[in-house]
């Protein structure tokens, strides 16, 4: 790497809106400077210029609940374009193939999914990974190989399961806090705590993450379905959220991903332990799930945030969606269509700043350099706009540059660093072994 990173004349994302043909340098691991059209860079013989030429540069865009060898699993494998006929069957297929994910194939695929989200400038994930029973320990480190080679941020979890007894289920916990306490000093990853569903889940485990997650940070997937919910009354009378909070894993750090229905004591709850909501609208939508009344979420004052659910790599088709799902229901109360713009969107860069302890998701002086030029050029003039309003024009658009810590991971869209046609076949190849 250069001493700076000069990108000029671009369409520049600003905490203050757009700005047209300014410069932005980095210096080191950070955003040094912002600068106006026409305001002068003093030159140095080392700078590295990228040319935006009218290009739009956003800050680095976070997946706040991924999974990113499973999703790149599913695509290889054909979904969503040959989708079950449902959630359930889909489960069931789910359990069969993680039992199959070594390590190994855990490593390949996370690296091809990491690929495929910084090629849709995606930064940082919070990821959720599940692999097969007995390779726990292994599983993470492997995945953790497999996202440093396309150089993106990652909070990993590992999600455990009682299914197949054994101490599995606190084998997988274990991992988790392992590999929490082996990052906390690494500036591009973190560990936290996992929790995939509880259907698959006793209670004892349960009780352990939730414990855990409130030292490390818990990342819970629940309530996917009804067999969920059904657990979670089974064991302690409640509904999922309300189980989690009585176990100690909600608070600042915690990440609950949900796809159905939240109650109101549920929001409530959530709210009060300062908890982030991350909703996955292609997936509920997918899934054919409900979109949580999320004008009603966001008055609680609920953190809130945006994640993929790994059915597609990028975030802003994410933006996009919900848009759409709250135009749809624009006649009742609960609609609002500032949420994404003002909550949904730019939670993900503050959810990003409290894992790794600096400031993600915007392009202003000190800053991390954590940066996605994307090949999009508006054809005419735009308004000012909010960063998620102009998301729901851009959702779709490739990077064409991305940096990630001050370093150019993506430069013209190649990555930089690594070999895309070894990682394609690596993932191929992991693919046709774990689907066999």
């Amino acid at each position: 790497m250069s001493a700076r990173l000069v990108i000029q004349d671009a369409l520049t994302v600003t905490p203050d809106g757009l700005r047209e043909h300014g410069t932005v340098v980095v210096e080191g691991t950070t955003i040094s400077s912002v600068l106006a059209p026409g305001e002068p860079v003093p030159r140095r013989p080392d700078d590295w210029v990228v040319e935006g030429r009218g290009r739009l540069l956003v800050p680095g865009m976070v997946n706040a609940h991924s999974r990113l060898a499973l999703g790149a699993l599913g695509r290889l494998a054909g979904v969503p374009a040959r989708s079950p006929q449902s959630q359930a069957e889909f489960r069931a297929r789910r359990a069969r193939v993680e039992d199959r994910l070594d390590a190994d194939a855990a490593e390949a695929l996370s690296a091809a999914g990491a690929l495929a989200a910084l090629k849709a400038g995606v930064t940082c994930a919070v990821d959720l990974v599940r692999g097969a029973p007995g390779e726990e320990e292994e599983t993470l480190p492997a995945v953790a190989a497999g996202v440093r080679r396309a150089g993106i941020r990652a909070a990993l979890s590992y999600g455990p399961s009682d299914r197949h007894g054994g101490g599995r289920g606190d084998a997988g916990l274990a991992a988790s806090a392992a590999f929490a306490a082996l990052t906390q000093a690494d500036p591009l990853l973190r560990g936290m705590i996992g929790l995939d569903g509880l259907a698959g889940l006793d209670r004892p485990t349960i009780e352990a993450a939730g414990d855990l997650g409130g030292r490390h940070g818990l990342h819970a997937c629940v309530a996917e379905d009804e067999e969920d919910v059904a657990q979670a009354f089974r064991i302690a009378g409640l509904h999922p959220v309300a189980l989690l909070g009585t176990c100690g894993g909600l608070g600042p750090s915690a990440v609950v991903a949900r796809d159905a229905a939240l109650t109101s004591r549920e929001v409530m709850l959530l709210a009060e332990t300062g908890s982030w909501l991350v909703l996955t609208p292609r997936a509920a939508l997918y899934w054919g799930g409900e979109f949580p009344p999320v004008g009603y979420v966001a008055a609680s004052g609920t953190p809130m945030a945006l994640g993929t659910d790994g059915l597609f790599p990028d975030v802003s088709g994410e933006a996009l969606a919900a848009s759409m799902c709250l135009r749809k229901a624009e006649h009742r109360a609960s609609a609002d269509g500032d949420v994404v713009s003002k909550d949904l969107w730019p939670g993900g860069g503050h959810l990003a700043s409290r894992l790794f302890g600096i400031a993600l998701g915007e392009i202003a002086p000190g800053a991390a350099a954590d940066l996605a030029l994307l090949e999009w050029r508006p054809p005419a003039a735009l308004p000012d706009l909010l960063a998620g309003d102009l998301a729901l024009l851009h959702a779709g658009a490739p990077a064409a540059w991305v940096v990630v810590n001050g370093e150019v991971r993506l430069r013209e869209g190649q990555l930089l660093g690594g070999d895309e046609r070894e990682i394609a076949a690596r993932a191929r190849e992991a693919a046709e072994r774990v689907l066999a």
